[in-house]
């Protein structure tokens, strides 16, 4: 028995040991696990990317219906209703002096010039901006430029609570002083483009499409998903000040994740070498114009019908993208002139209308294209074809739906017209993306640079030139009659549709 006892007291503790060999062994696998997968998720992923920037474009989508409603408040308090209240300052009711204002011609006018004003500004100085911005992004990563592009929103929404927190003591025009730090910063155009470039460095051509259609599916998901956010916020007290509070804090919290969350793409597997051969379009370091007139000499190379459609087509890309960056707070403004819609039921309808332009581009259009392709008989040999079946009428659809719904919703005076009017033109959705399909279609790969850079170019011009075009019409003419604005559209727009109608679709003339 002892010798027993001896035994097995001499394996009691190699038992001990061998088990604390075998859990330290699964707590070091463990670890190694959760190291391994940590550097894993540490890696520049185009997910890292994509997440963040749709959280970016959800505070702008947030944002969109409090900035009208802030700005009209601003307009209403300073130069209408509160002028013959000055005996309680700061003390101000601004939803309550925005209802007053709702019906007001001049107020309306006020607005539209306020806003023409800060788009302009933001606009030029964006187009100077982007390009060095994006050329600096090749040189210093694209994580700070990217930071840099949040700070400029995050000062005007600072500027905004001050003047929103003090209306009787801080002029609204100290807003333009925030469009003017937007427009520095790139806004929208550089954070796009730097984090199309993020993507770029990390995956080859053709994978890039996918990804970047993610961006835009961030954009489309934004436009609905946020304003129904903030109809829910603008119900809260002091909606307005509370709302750019938190997007302060949002800003904020973005450039932090920017400069110390998100990993850096410049430094991937590609080198640099590798990377400038296998990234041509990244070649930021000229601008605009140099790029635009690098394209114009290329397109000295082409037939003179595929000139004429890269023009007209083009042409048609420059107004689409002018007008939707310009319409947008015009578009809320009018039914709030014409209905006295309230900021909830203003963002519900954007809601609504985004929601529908999501439907049509990821079920819709793509059902009836389909049908289209099986329907229609190929009259031409298909290598012979500049567009995919059905592309061309696609495009002339669209801009016939919108013709339709601008002349209905400057016919309407029952907010059933105009929302049924809106839900038509927001059918035209897949009209910007049929645009570039059919423009890459008429360049070469090797020259899809020159191409973006020509876009790129006339978006700039768009940004500026079509909203004050749309913010002058409607300032001017919103006491004499309500809908010039909306009539003008459909007089363009039917101008871009004849004007598609000379487009050929084969290369037999060459």
């Amino acid at each position: 028995m002892d010798h027993g006892s001896d035994e097995e007291g001499e394996d009691y503790p190699l038992l001990i040991e061998q088990r604390c060999y075998q859990e330290d062994d699964q707590r070091d696998g463990k670890s190694r696990t959760l190291q391994s997968y940590w550097v894993r998720v540490r890696q520049p992923s185009p997910s890292w990317i994509i997440i963040i920037y749709t959280c970016y474009q959800i505070i702008f989508g947030i944002l969109a219906v409090p900035e009208l409603n802030a700005t009209f408040a601003l307009i209403c308090h300073q130069r209408h209703t509160g002028q013959t209240q000055k005996d309680a300052p700061n003390t101000r009711d601004l939803a309550g002096e925005l209802q007053q204002c709702f019906a007001s011609e001049d107020a309306q006018a006020d607005l539209s010039r306020f806003t023409m004003y800060g788009q302009m500004i933001a606009g030029l100085l964006g187009a100077i901006s982007s390009p060095i911005l994006g050329s600096l992004s090749d040189r210093v990563g694209r994580k700070p430029i990217l930071a840099c592009v949040a700070i400029g929103p995050l000062i005007y929404e600072a500027i905004m609570v001050s003047v929103l927190r003090y209306p009787d003591s801080i002029n609204m025009h100290w807003l333009l002083v925030g469009y003017a730090s937007q427009g520095l910063s790139g806004s929208l155009i550089t954070v796009t483009s730097t984090s199309q470039a993020y993507i770029t460095d990390l995956v080859r051509l053709r994978a890039r499409a996918r990804l970047f259609s993610y961006l835009q599916a961030a954009l489309s998901l934004a436009a609905s998903l946020g304003p129904v956010i903030s109809g829910l916020l603008l119900t809260l007290p002091n909606s307005l000040e509370n709302i750019y509070k938190s997007a302060v804090y949002a800003h904020l919290s973005l450039i932090l994740i920017f400069l110390f969350v998100l990993p850096e793409s410049r430094s991937s597997h590609l080198d640099n070498a590798e990377r400038d051969e296998s990234t041509p379009e990244q070649n930021t370091s000229e601008t605009y114009l140099q790029i635009f007139l690098q394209s114009l000499r290329s397109l000295k190379e082409y037939s003179t019908f595929l000139q004429r459609n890269i023009v007209i087509l083009a042409g048609i890309d420059m107004f689409i993208f002018g007008i939707l960056i310009g319409l947008f707070p015009l578009q809320l403004a009018y039914p709030a002139y014409l209905f006295k819609w309230q900021p909830t039921t203003q963002s519900f309808f954007t809601s609504m209308v985004n929601s529908w332009s999501i439907l049509v581009l990821v079920l819709i259009f793509p059902m009836i294209m389909a049908r289209v392709r099986r329907w229609k008989k190929i009259t031409i040999t298909p290598s012979l074809s500049l567009f995919n079946v059905g592309e061309l009428g696609a495009i002339q659809a669209s801009l016939a739906l919108q013709i339709i719904g601008y002349v209905g919703i400057a016919l309407a005076r029952s907010p059933g017209v105009f929302i049924f009017s809106s839900f038509i033109v927001a059918s035209a959705a897949p009209l910007t993306p049929l645009l570039t399909s059919c423009l890459t279609a008429h360049t070469p790969d090797h020259q899809s640079g020159q191409l973006l850079g020509f876009l790129s170019f006339l978006h700039a011009i768009a940004r500026v030139g079509v909203p004050a075009l749309l913010n002058a019409t409607y300032s001017m003419t919103i006491g004499i009659y309500p809908a010039p604005l909306f009539l003008l559209l459909s007089i363009i727009i039917a101008g871009l549709l004849i004007a598609s109608m000379s487009i050929r679709t084969s290369t037999n003339t060459l």
